[in-house]
């Protein structure tokens, strides 16, 4: 009797050590799971919140809310500061814009809720992001969309200059959303399956939806060297490089070529294969690599 009273501690203690093995172990896994998955820094708590929630709020993006005025629409609750009053009509429009395109691309999608927080200047951005040079962002992990407004006075007189950039902005972002949702419905459900290139490409081409985009002559970054948001981001400083305008194209290139509905088609694909490369050549008969050089080709002939 003395002796299983002495051991049962031993073996408490052993069973503590091997659950904190496992607690350290899958916390881990699980913050670069969503990581990946993100493709944004997190910790263990936030990692464990999103899972339950499906959503995170930052003290940053909670203190916006609570001090910004909001409006609903559909899905999308709207935070902004009374001066932008007078462009929530053409917001909502544009948004019922962007839900109806991505919807002819993509199909039906499963709505989940969304935050839009919109500033007047990239200063005021810069509380919920620290990219540099941008009019706007989507995170998938605070499924979040922050849009920032110039010229509100330019708008709202229809200058076309102006209101193609406001609309461009938000028909950009909200993409992004969609094509996330778009992913879920698929079996592989992984975003980072796709290059960036294709993300943003997407975004853009329904961003300049009616809109007619002029070719530029820009340099070409590698698509192989647009695949991560690193690569991504360190791409958008290289002098003379439009890699927006240059994954546009690509994107143009492609519907051109083998119609919208080529879209819906390689994500549907990559969902069962898993491999973007793999579903891309299955669609088009030709590498990325090939692809990219008919792409060049094509254009710099002109």
């Amino acid at each position: 009797m003395k002796t299983s009273v002495k051991i049962l501690p031993l073996i408490l203690s052993s069973i503590i050590v091997l659950l904190g093995i496992v607690l350290i172990g899958g916390s881990i896994f699980l913050s670069k799971f969503l990581e990946e998955k993100t493709q944004e820094e997190l910790t263990y708590f936030q990692s464990i919140k999103m899972l339950v929630n499906t959503n995170f709020d930052s003290a940053a993006e909670r203190h916006l809310k609570e001090t910004n005025l909001q409006e609903d629409h559909h899905h999308v609750s709207i935070y902004y500061e009374s001066d932008f009053s007078n462009l929530l009509p053409l917001t909502k429009e544009t948004l019922d814009w962007a839900m109806e395109r991505n919807e002819e691309l993509f199909g039906e999608l499963d709505e989940q809720d969304l935050d839009i927080i919109v500033f007047e200047n990239e200063e005021d951005i810069s509380q919920l992001s620290d990219l540099k040079n941008i009019s706007g962002f989507y995170s998938e992990f605070e499924r979040l969309l922050g849009i920032i407004y110039y010229n509100k006075e330019s708008v709202l007189d229809g200058d076309e200059l102006a209101l193609y950039r406001f609309q461009k902005n938000i028909l950009h972002e909200y993409t992004h959303y969609a094509f996330e949702r778009k992913i879920d419905k698929t079996k592989a459900d992984d975003s980072t399956l796709y290059p960036v290139w294709f993300h943003e490409g997407i975004a853009e081409y329904v961003g300049n939806d009616t809109f007619r985009v002029e070719h530029s002559y820009y340099q070409d970054v590698p698509l192989e060297e647009l695949t991560t948001h690193d690569q991504w981001q360190k791409a958008r400083f290289i002098d003379k490089a439009n890699v927006y305008e240059q994954s546009y194209f690509a994107i143009k290139y492609l519907v051109d070529r083998y119609g919208e509905e080529s879209l819906n088609e390689l994500v549907e694909s990559v969902g069962k294969t898993g491999d973007f490369e793999k579903s891309f050549k299955q669609l088009t008969g030709m590498t990325v690599l090939e692809f990219e050089k008919e792409l060049h080709s094509f254009y710099m002939g002109r």
